[in-house]
């Protein structure tokens, strides 16, 4: 009796035990079914082409090879994002041809295909309908506005136009006038400007002889040198020329981004040369300025070795103002107005004034903006063309004392014939990082907070302390009649 409810017991016992199994069995069926039927989202994401639910124009912002990710702008809403892309990820040229990833830039305009829940890139094309503009080495950002000049055409850079730098997103104020940019957009619309090539800083030593004078840097560019002076430079290799008295002299130097470089001048001074230059220009009735004093171009001129500022106006023709640089014994200077359509230039800008410098940012209406007016460089008889720096141009002093000091021999000039200088009577402020060294144009105008007369116009501020990285901005002072301040952030220490 007892070993039979033994046996009743066991069979129990096996009973349950199958139940059991086959409610498990049960429950793996119906999961495994629910899976099929889209129940159940595990995440997956196949890797395949054409697997995609959003489309999208962008900028590219950044490319992580570590994290396989890129970062966009989206040019309607102004919205960033990041997305994954894998082996699958296609991308194209804006002709459909394909591209390797490594030859999609930062800051290309871009047609994208992608998952949103996924964040998963599926293709990225570049956009067709945009202007890219490599390499722009001469470009000038006009005050007051978000226009910028390119190629002699004018250009609205967008209310958040993207300014992409090496280290990442910067500000318009980032931009430099040393800098070399790449600038894409639509229609005349700029949305993106990545700057290519950086921008170092040169400092002058024992140049008390050449204050005064002029510095020309790789060809491009001319400042007028003044008394601790720090400038904003190209960075690379290229030639520096400084002149002043009739001495002048060359040297080839290597500029490394975001660090100072000393060149020592005191070598190049001397006995001042001597050049005759004879001009030939037309109208007959033009008046010509060299140094802010009329001249006689009846007849010869002789003009110490260097760089000479030069002004021609003429009624109804377009005004001049170009750099010129004497080089040789002898020299032809053929001048050729444009005429401008019958517009009077005011004769009241020529004025008696015992500054004899030029004024302000303009010449005779003729606005001497950054990079954008021409240098004569005058060799033997031929005239070749280049660019000068506009803000330190148009603010250079064409002093009495610096002209005759070096033997300008220039006749005809007298007090009515030289150029005025305009004041607002309101100042731009630079209020900190307090203690930096601050430089206007290159020139040195104190310890912040230090402040300067307010003219329209481009200006570039270099900040500088002992043991920290050098700084530079680029601002733009409008004409309105306030004041006007800046504070920066603190300059980072040298690591």
């Amino acid at each position: 009796m007892i070993k039979l409810q033994r046996v009743q017991v066991l069979y129990l016992l096996l009973l349950c035990l199958g139940l059991f199994l086959l409610a498990g069995c049960a429950r793996i069926a119906e999961t495994g079914a629910g899976a099929q039927q889209g129940n159940y989202d595990t995440g997956f994401v196949p890797a395949t082409s054409g697997n995609y639910d959003s489309r999208d124009t962008a900028i590219v912002i950044s490319k992580n090879t570590e994290t396989s990710t890129i970062t966009f702008k989206n040019l309607e809403l102004g919205k960033y994002y990041t997305l994954n892309y894998d082996g699958a990820t296609a991308y194209y040229d804006k002709y459909g041809q394909a591209l390797s990833l490594e030859q999609v830039r930062i800051g290309e305009i871009v047609n994208v295909d992608f998952l949103h829940r996924a964040k998963r890139l599926d293709s990225l094309r570049l956009s067709s309908e945009t202007f890219v503009f490599d390499w722009v080495e001469q470009f000038a950002m006009e005050t007051g506005s978000r226009d910028m000049v390119l190629n002699n055409e004018v250009y609205r850079m967008a209310q958040d136009v993207v300014v992409l730098t090496e280290k990442g997103i910067g500000d318009r104020m980032d931009i430099n006038e040393a800098d070399v940019l790449r600038v894409s957009g639509h229609d005349h619309m700029i949305e993106c400007i990545v700057v290519e090539r950086g921008h170092g800083y040169l400092r002058l030593a024992n140049d008390s002889f050449f204050v005064g004078g002029f510095l020309e840097v790789d060809h491009s560019k001319i400042y007028q040198v003044s008394e601790d002076m720090l400038l904003s430079v190209p960075e690379g290799t290229y030639e520096v020329t400084i002149s002043n008295a009739g001495c002048s002299g060359t040297e080839t130097i290597t500029v490394v981004k975001d660090e100072e470089y000393e060149w020592d001048v005191s070598e190049w001074q001397g006995e001042a040369k001597y050049g005759v230059l004879v001009f030939t220009v037309s109208p007959f009735n033009a008046k010509v300025y060299i140094d802010g004093r009329r001249v006689d171009t009846d007849t010869e001129q002789e003009l110490t070795y260097g760089i000479h500022q030069m002004v021609v106006v003429a009624e109804g023709y377009q005004t001049i103002s170009k750099y010129i640089r004497v080089s040789e014994e002898y020299s032809n200077m053929n001048i050729t107005m444009e005429w401008n359509g019958g517009t009077s230039e005011s004769e009241n800008n020529i004025s008696t004034n015992q500054e004899q410098t030029l004024s302000g940012n303009d010449v005779s209406a003729n606005q001497v903006s950054s990079n954008t007016i021409s240098e004569n460089i005058i060799s033997g008889n031929t005239i070749s063309e280049n660019m000068i720096s506009g803000n330190t141009a148009s603010e250079s002093t064409a002093s009495g004392s610096n002209t005759t000091s070096g033997g300008n021999t220039a006749s005809g000039g007298t007090s009515s014939d030289r150029m005025p200088i305009s004041a607002s009577g309101y100042k731009v402020t630079i209020e900190g990082p307090e203690g930096v060294e601050v430089f206007k144009d290159g020139s040195y105008i104190g310890l912040a907070p230090v402040s300067f007369p307010k003219e329209e116009g481009s200006y570039v501020i270099i900040l500088r302390k002992n043991g920290c990285q050098t700084r530079s901005y680029t601002i733009m002072v409008d004409d309105s009649a306030k004041d006007i301040s800046y504070s920066f952030s603190a300059l980072l220490p040298i690591n």
